[in-house]
């Protein structure tokens, strides 16, 4: 039975390394075969904003990998709201949510770690 890691991410791209470190553990994991889970949470709704390619390396790009590969985004819909980040600004396929699917994620994973600053 594969394992499962979820991923809460708490802070958005630029202000640190976080999402980016996040985002690469969840395509590392998924690389070796485990269920990955990454929610976006607080600040870190904001990975997801950047929805157009960059010219320069940035955590859109690691999102839309990390989907095709299988890992499992959500946006905790309450503080997307609270920073007026719209499903329509958002990376096409990562749902809006609330707490308690990252709870079920909790209850359903093997590991949870956290990126917080």
């Amino acid at each position: 039975m594969d394992k499962t890691l979820t991923i809460l991410l708490n802070r958005g791209p630029f202000i640190s390394e976080y999402a980016d470190l996040a985002v690469k553990l969840a395509l590392k994991a998924r690389e070796k075969g485990h269920v990955v889970n990454l929610y976006c949470y607080v600040d870190g709704v904001w990975a997801p904003h950047i929805r157009s390619q960059k010219p320069y390396e940035n955590v859109g790009r690691l999102l839309r990998e990390a989907l095709d590969r299988g890992v499992n985004v959500k946006i905790c819909a309450r503080c997307a709201d609270a920073r007026d980040v719209s499903p329509q600004d958002t990376i096409e396929g990562i749902p809006q949510v609330g707490l308690f699917d990252f709870i079920d994620w909790m209850k359903e994973s093997d590991k949870v770690v956290t990126f917080t600053g």
